[in-house]
């Protein structure tokens, strides 16, 4: 049996509303002889309530967090199509260090 997990830790992008909380994360990698940098952009999940309550008073964007999460695949129909989607529920939230820490 497999485990579908995720793990992130980035700063905190933005609080779309108690539940949703955006992460960035950067990447780095040689091409050719140069650096290279990316942001992936996570969107996770949060369903426990205690949890939303305290990431919503203590949580701000450009704060660092990791999150480990669960992979929650789901579907709906939107304009009479069928619609997949796949959505990180975070399970374990910590903030490792406030903005400008």
């Amino acid at each position: 049996m497999g485990v579908r997990s995720f793990a992130v830790r980035g700063v905190v992008a933005q609080l779309k509303n108690v539940l949703k909380v955006s992460v960035t994360a950067n990447r780095e990698w040689q091409a050719d002889g140069e650096k290279k940098t990316a942001t992936d952009w996570v969107q996770g999940t949060v369903l426990d309530k205690k949890q939303a309550e305290w990431i919503q008073e203590n949580v701000r964007p450009g704060d660092l967090v990791y999150i480990e999460s669960r992979i929650a695949n789901s579907s709906f129909e939107r304009d009479g199509e069928q619609v997949y989607a796949t959505d990180i529920i975070a399970q374990l939230f910590n903030l490792v260090a406030k903005k400008g820490a």
